[in-house]
């Protein structure tokens, strides 16, 4: 039976509303390798973070045939591991040198979806939430910027919001000290998001402020996690097929294991999203 070695870190296990993105495309890739009947090694860091150093030693120690590596792509981490025998995978991460193999969601294009809706619903000043600088993020705001330039609307001022983390309550308070500095009416009529975990954030943060969700400000989400649904109103958002990440890095590991790795090239796969068109969003008044 061959044996995958799953990297994660400690962050990306407990099942919960705020870690829903993580946990789902966990489960499905474990029911994944048992359907395969292959024998899957956890490998969890400590932490929110998956280091080169305790990869590297995970691998000596357990001689897997493949790695999936869980949201997790920093250069450095790539630099240490590209070149080591096993098949390498990320799940839910790009990696920009193309040097590994990676399965994640059509980042870049979705965002521009998103963003496109906005528009045929008659927004022209939209911005976007965003945080951190994983490439997932960065790719989902290149999204936005390129719905703008091949609209005929310009970018508004201070159209890109960043926020500390996707933690909803940090979100929350980070917008509640935007909103305060903000003229009303506000200088934007939808806020894109760079994730569901902070597009509730951003509503409650108008809540509190006395701004109603959609009728002063549409709000879009990315993820279509199931905290979002119950909002109210529920959260218009894109969906992103996690349960299919699991199994197209298993056909990647598998599909590697038929050629030298020094006569394989990188593959990146990118699955599609679509809209989930809910309450949060409608045309401004």
């Amino acid at each position: 039976m061959p044996t995958v070695l799953l990297a994660a870190s400690e962050a990306n296990f407990p099942k919960s509303d705020r870690n829903y993105v993580s946990w789902k495309i966990l489960n499905a890739f474990r029911q994944e390798c048992r359907a395969r009947s292959i024998r899957l090694i956890p490998e969890i860091e400590k932490g929110d973070k998956i280091t080169p150093e305790h990869l590297v030693k995970a691998i000596a120690q357990h001689k897997p045939q493949g790695v999936a590596i869980m949201q997790f792509d920093t250069t450095e981490l790539i630099d240490a591991v590209h070149d080591l025998d096993p098949s390498i995978v990320i799940l839910s991460g790009q990696d920009p040198s193309m040097r590994v193999d990676t399965v994640s969601p059509g980042n870049r294009f979705a965002a521009r979806l998103a963003v496109d809706y906005l528009f045929r619903l008659g927004h022209t000043r939209v911005a976007h939430v965003t945080y951190g600088q994983r490439q997932i993020g960065q790719l989902r705001k290149q999204g936005f910027l390129d719905a703008y330039r091949a609209s005929p609307h310009r970018i508004p001022r201070g159209a890109i919001i960043e926020v500390e983390t996707f933690r909803s309550d940090v979100v929350a308070a980070n917008m509640a000290d935007w909103l305060q500095a903000q003229p009303r009416p506000l200088p934007f009529t939808a806020f894109f998001c760079s994730a569901d975990n902070v597009a509730i954030g951003v509503m409650t943060a108008l809540a509190k402020a006395g701004l109603n969700v959609p009728e002063d400000v549409s709000v879009l989400g990315f993820d279509n996690v199931e905290i979002g649904s119950r909002q109210v109103p529920p959260l218009s958002t894109v969906h992103v097929p996690m349960e299919e990440i699991g199994h197209a890095a298993l056909n990647l590991l598998e599909e590697a294991r038929t050629m030298p790795k020094n006569l394989r090239s990188a593959r990146r796969v990118e699955l599609g999203c679509k809209i989930v068109v809910r309450g949060s969003t409608a045309g401004p008044l």
